[in-house]
């Protein structure tokens, strides 16, 4: 049975009850026995020590470039070592194995922004057609147009969570060069496609970093609330002001759930190794399996037998990691302190 340190929570939703159900309902619409079942996979395996024979959840970059400059984004701040489109002929590749073990969720997320690849609707279409149950898209939402909207929802997409982060000028603010109102219209847009052909998928999320709307949360709700099925927020931290200390024995869950693969194919352990610093092999010439039942099986055991700080992007990473404020803390704390110093954001629902 594998060990869980205490998670630091860094999403928050702010759909609860009825609303919350009905998007369970609706993510398993027309599979929901092998839904439930990926459920139960993905939230005890882990916990079993068991791992699945394939990745229950391959994350995927149909495009590691990006057209805005968001202030709180690391492409910001670092060398992704990567700026391309995913070619079709790599992608059918992945997908031709994912379909034979069975992949439930192929996520379009990483580094870039997946609607920059023009092949992104035939890419979901693609994998629709192998038999993916399900295709999610992470989006910006900025080259979101009619035409694309109807494409996304007639190839099959499952479901769309566009970023939108904050109101008004705030919004603006983060989203570099984006316009709120133009942003907003979009969001509006995707609503009233999916209505119009009278679909239930996919299921339309919106989420915001949570410094964004911290100030006016009801309100934030209130507007994209009305628009979307589910709406959540991420945690952003202030790198400058907090510190993150490792624990050696914490157990990182994702890797008995997903493995990511980048626009050019290189095969990572988790979407976090932004920098590609820890790369397990390549999708042109090694097979998604193969890199999962060795290099990625390395990586359990490291972590099941107090190793995983042997890992640069594991030691770097906040997952598990004791979070504290200023440098005097930092430098008196050592690995087994507990306490959790970041501003949980107070639960906003409807």
């Amino acid at each position: 049975m594998v060990k869980r340190i205490k998670e630091n929570k860094l999403q928050f939703d702010m759909d609860t009850g009825w609303k919350s159900f009905r998007n369970h309902f609706r993510r398993g619409h027309g599979h929901m026995v092998a839904y439930l079942w990926n459920r139960f996979q993905w939230n005890y395996f882990y916990r079993l020590g068991i791992v699945p024979k394939f990745p229950l959840n391959v994350d995927i970059e149909s495009s590691s470039r990006c057209n805005i400059q968001c202030e709180h984004c690391f492409r910001q701040y670092m060398d992704m070592h990567e700026s391309d489109f995913m070619p079709m002929p790599l992608y059918k590749k992945i997908v031709d194995e994912c379909a034979r073990y069975n992949l439930f969720t192929l996520k379009f997320s990483m580094r870039g922004e997946p609607t920059l690849n023009r092949e992104i609707v035939s890419m979901v279409s693609y994998a629709k057609q192998k038999g993916i149950k399900e295709v999610w898209i992470n989006t910006n939402g900025s080259l979101l147009t009619e035409d694309m909207a109807e494409g996304f929802i007639k190839a099959g997409l499952d479901c769309l969570t566009v970023s939108f982060d904050g109101l008004g000028k705030m919004y603006e603010r983060i989203r570099t060069p984006l316009k709120y109102e133009e942003a907003l219209a979009r969001i509006k847009m995707f609503a009233e496609v999916r209505k119009y052909l009278k679909v239930q998928k996919p299921i339309f999320k919106v989420q915001s970093i949570w410094s964004a709307i911290k100030e006016n949360p009801e309100e934030y709700l209130n507007i994209v609330g009305n628009i979307a099925d589910k709406v959540s927020y991420n945690i952003n931290f202030d790198y400058e002001n907090i510190h993150f200390i490792p624990d050696p024995n914490y157990v990182c869950y994702r890797l008995w759930q997903r493995i990511a693969i980048t626009s050019t194919g290189d095969v990572l352990k988790c979407p976090s190794d932004f920098k590609k610093k820890e790369v397990l092999g390549n999708a042109q010439d090694r097979s998604i399996k193969e890199i999962w039942d060795s290099k990625q099986e390395e990586e359990r055991k490291r972590h099941l037998g107090g190793k995983r700080l042997e890992s640069l992007v594991c030691k770097e990473c906040h997952h598990g990691a004791t979070i504290i404020r200023d440098e005097k803390a930092y430098s008196g704390r050592k690995h087994e302190v507990n306490e959790v110093l970041y501003e949980e954001p107070t639960t906003v629902s409807r």
